[in-house]
């Protein structure tokens, strides 16, 4: 939904300070536009039945072939927006100084870092150079085990032939395991002729 700005756009209509109270001032709208609900469901955008079921205080009791006909719905994201879009009605947010003076004393003020984030640090410009990367570089592959280093390098490998293969056609991959596959046998066919 949109932030609309102009408040001499809209008539107060209702001030809603709970859920049942939202309801009601639905259900008021409604008998003003003197209007059934299924055409509110039209208007919204709703599921036939559903402007019923999220109006309803009363869900009576559950029935044995409809189990979950006991249960109320509630508004949600998109439900709240379709029931204000078919009752032309906009919800608008104001502060309630006097209701919330109770509230506010129990708040805990958030504790703010002293310094600045490290992404908004000017950086030294002779610590971030080509060759200083290069070193840097040389110096994280240096602690890494050979090991370790032969098992990350086939993981990328094996990843980046992975994301070739995906761009490749079908046709295109059969020919590269077909010239594959003749590279290995002539290189298995030159290693038996020197031996």
């Amino acid at each position: 939904m949109n932030a609309q700005s102009p408040p001499e756009r809209y008539e107060l209509y209702r001030i809603i300070l709970d859920y049942e109270a939202l309801q009601d001032g639905f259900m008021d709208r409604i008998d003003d536009l003197n209007t059934t609900l299924d055409q509110i469901d039209v208007a919204g955008g709703l599921t036939r039945g559903n402007a019923q079921r999220l109006l309803t205080k009363n869900p009576g009791k559950a029935r044995s072939d409809r189990p979950s006909s006991a249960s109320r719905r509630t508004f949600g994201w998109e439900s709240l927006g379709k029931m204000l879009k078919g009752t032309g009605l906009a919800l608008v947010l104001v502060v309630d100084d006097e209701r919330f003076a109770e509230t506010k004393e129990q708040l805990v003020k958030r504790k703010r870092p002293a310094i600045q984030a490290i992404a908004r640090q000017a950086r030294p410009t002779w610590l971030f150079r080509k060759e200083k990367a290069r070193e840097m570089g040389k110096k994280r592959w240096s602690t890494v085990s050979p090991s370790k280093r032969k098992k990350m390098l086939r993981r990328a490998a094996k990843a980046g032939g992975k994301a070739v293969a995906r761009r490749l056609t079908k046709e295109q991959r059969i020919e590269r395991a077909r010239n594959a596959a003749n590279a290995m046998w002539a290189a298995k066919r030159e290693l038996e002729n020197v031996l």
